[in-house]
């Protein structure tokens, strides 16, 4: 892929190149582009569900290598802290995408991407792949439920505790030097 390219894919999958929604239609779009190494015109059928906005490649010069389609989710946003201040961040979004005329023969099939948190992928995932992650994940969830019963059961024990007065050991070495009871 050329330089240009590669700047295209990374601002792609930053979110700064224009999604348009999902067409009415159910069957995928049909356009042409021409090839900018040998002057054909090459007639393109984008990948069923592309939301991607194909009109800066429609008719135009461009290499093969610069064209491919995507399926992006709707994205989850979470508050995570990062210094002091909570800042949302975008997390497990997920693109399915195709490059039909990548380096990687891999990626000229239908593969997934996910955003773990903006900006960080996993990246090139095929249908096992992903259920691998899916399931890690599910996994990770799972004992995410088992903290937060024991979070649930924890602060109701503490809640309910007889309470007494409590000092700390600093209190309690203050009032050694000043000579006070302790």
């Amino acid at each position: 892929m050329t330089h240009s390219a590669i700047s295209q894919h990374v601002a792609a999958l930053k979110g700064s190149i224009p999604q348009q929604p999902a067409p009415a239609v159910e069957r995928p779009r049909t356009w042409s582009f021409i090839d900018r190494r040998t002057g054909e015109t090459v007639d393109y059928q984008c990948m069923e569900g592309c939301t991607l906005d194909h009109s800066h490649e429609i008719g135009r010069a461009i290499f093969r290598e610069d064209v491919w389609c995507w399926f992006w989710d709707d994205s989850l946003k979470l508050p995570v802290v990062e210094g002091n201040e909570p800042e949302e961040f975008r997390v497990l979004s997920t693109v399915i995408k195709v490059e039909p005329w990548s380096g990687k023969v891999a990626e000229r099939l239908p593969y997934a991407v996910i955003e773990l948190l903006d900006e960080h992928y996993i990246d090139g995932l095929d249908p096992d792949g992903l259920e691998t992650v899916i399931n890690t994940l599910a996994n990770r969830v799972e004992q995410m439920r088992a903290t937060h019963r024991r979070l649930v059961e924890v602060r109701e024990e503490y809640r309910t505790r007889p309470r007494k007065a409590v000092r700390s050991q600093a209190d309690e070495a203050l009032r050694r030097v000043r000579g006070e009871a302790v």
